[in-house]
């Protein structure tokens, strides 16, 4: 069963070109992934990820680490 998670990140202010060059070589994001961009176009989006474990969400940034800050990350309870 997989989970629902959010958070919100965007790329350290200079580096939206470096991020989106390395977020294309590695696919763009992973499947589960909804991303809702700010519209105040602050570089910032909503990420909205189902996943099997948290542990996916930094897995896949980590290789943005240097270029990327994302606040906490949040599980989203589902209905039942």
């Amino acid at each position: 069963m997989t989970r629902l998670y959010y958070f919100v990140g965007g790329p350290l202010p200079g580096t939206a070109e470096e991020f989106f060059r390395r977020l294309s070589a590695a696919g763009g994001p992973p499947p589960g992934w909804s991303i809702y961009p700010h519209a105040s176009h602050d570089g910032n989006a909503l990420h909205v990820v189902e996943a099997a474990s948290v542990d996916e969400i930094p897995a896949h940034l980590g290789q943005f680490a240097d270029i990327y800050q994302h606040g906490p990350i949040v599980e989203i309870a589902r209905r039942t």
